[in-house]
């Protein structure tokens, strides 16, 4: 009778025990689901451990934050065009602007809640060609509890051990990108921006940064990266351009989350990850967007913007929303592109064609000959990049990329790898209801808005 006793005992123990770990692994998934990153992801980027000191390329060991700043103050005066447009009257004239002194000023604003990280890098890479550096460098860390983002902008030029000798200015965070591999990269943005991790990224190249700006509802995708990717015509160098993205992203994030119901909202949801090289998914957005809801999330004051490293400059501070304001910038930046020393911002609709039709014409060739590897390798790199969103004219752009999808379809099939040609269906079909979506969301807002004034 004892040994029963005591068998049944020991069997409630087993389970008695198995129902708390099983509790217990409950409210660890639902209360950190937020701070720790996909088990995808942290296979292959381990954590960062935050410290105030910082190991340079010469094998010595220095105070971080004073090497950042002593960087960004030798970067700042060797910038010859660093107040250009800082004195000019005729430029605090035509584009109004505010300062804003508190971004590149550490202050002290403490935080124990839920923090989710989210790299969004702008790479540099030339049509047709895979080599990235990381050209725009923001972070983008949503407080969970609390029910604010901040958004810490980081200039491309800021010092990272990109194993360039320290006498040569190569050592940059937008070379550790491509000399070291995405991890290194997430690590040192995780230490200049003074967080522990980074839990998620996302990374988007010139063509898909302007189908983005297009979704967003922005009239004129060209203008608008046109302005935002222009360093030398508004003073301030890398950090005053730096600055104008997280303030861009400030108001589009903003002006989406009241449009379509937040900052990830269905759009992103029905296919916007398509524009993005990234490891977050739409169950992740969603889990996010949920927690925004609930904290009331919307207003100016939510989203603060950081530039680091610490510099303590005046930055200009526009309003990106108003299209005559960017409509001005371009014509500024366009200006000064007419220069010697000015270089384009955006390529032309006709560069984009011929260099489109080459590729292209060369894939046709390669397919009437039964090349299926060449057609591919010659097509994949443009469709990765999707290089058609660059184009103005929708039905052109449209030619384009339907013109690459069926090479691409075809060779896939051909050789017999029916699973890459489904692949390449399911992101044109994406793309196409992104924006048909984000088309009629618009139409809606605006018939909205014309039904209240009556």
């Amino acid at each position: 009778m004892n040994s029963k006793i005591k068998n049944i005992i020991k069997h409630l123990s087993i389970i008695t025990v198995l129902f708390f770990i099983t509790i217990a692994g409950l409210l660890i998934f639902v209360f950190n689901i937020f701070s720790e990153p996909t088990e995808d992801f942290a296979k292959e980027n381990s954590p960062t451990t935050f410290s105030p000191f910082i190991r340079t390329s010469s094998n010595t060991i220095v105070n971080r934050k004073q090497f950042e700043l002593d960087k960004a103050k030798k970067a700042a005066k060797n910038n010859k065009e660093f107040s250009v447009i800082r004195t000019s009257k005729d430029f605090n004239k035509d584009i109004p602007f505010t300062i804003d002194k508190k971004a590149g000023v550490v202050y002290k604003k403490q935080y124990n809640g839920r923090r989710v990280n989210i790299c969004i890098t702008g790479v540099d890479s030339r049509m047709g060609s895979n080599f990235k550096h990381a050209d725009a460098n923001h972070v983008l860390s949503i407080l969970i509890d609390k029910g604010e983002i901040e958004i810490t902008s980081i200039p491309r030029d800021t010092y990272a051990d990109a194993g360039m000798p320290d006498t040569t200015n190569f050592n940059t965070i937008a070379v550790l990108r491509p000399a070291k591999g995405r991890r290194a990269y997430l690590s040192r943005i995780a230490q200049i921006a003074e967080l522990d991790t980074i839990h998620y990224y996302m990374e988007f190249g010139f063509s898909q940064a302007m189908g983005i700006i297009e979704w967003l509802g922005y009239e004129n995708s060209k203008q608008t990266l046109q302005v935002l990717r222009s360093r030398k015509v508004f003073g301030g160098g890398d950090w005053q351009r730096t600055y104008n993205q997280g303030k861009f992203m400030k108001q589009a994030m903003l002006k989406s989350f009241n449009n379509y119901g937040g900052i990830f909202g269905d759009l992103v949801l029905m296919g916007g990850l398509s524009l993005t090289e990234t490891n977050l998914t739409s169950g992740t957005l969603n889990s996010i967007l949920k927690k925004l809801k609930e904290s009331e999330f919307g207003e100016s004051d939510d989203i603060v913007l950081r530039v680091r490293p610490e510099f303590a400059y005046e930055y200009k501070n526009f309003d990106f929303n108003d299209k005559e304001i960017i409509a001005h910038m371009s014509a500024k930046v366009e200006e000064y592109s007419g220069s010697k020393n000015g270089t384009k911002q955006v390529s032309t609709d006709s560069l984009v064609i011929n260099q489109l039709n080459q590729a292209i014409n060369k894939a046709i060739r390669a397919d009437s000959t039964g090349q299926d590897n060449l057609t591919i390798n010659t097509l994949k790199t443009y469709f990765q990049q999707k290089v058609w969103l660059q184009i103005t004219n929708k039905n052109t752009r449209h030619h384009y990329r339907e013109t690459m999808k069926n090479l691409l379809m075809s060779a896939y099939n051909k050789k017999n790898d029916s699973t890459s040609a489904a692949k390449i269906q399911k992101l044109i079909e994406q793309e196409s209801n992104l924006f048909l979506n984000s088309k009629n969301k618009t139409k809606q807002n605006t018939d909205s808005a014309l039904e209240l004034k009556k």
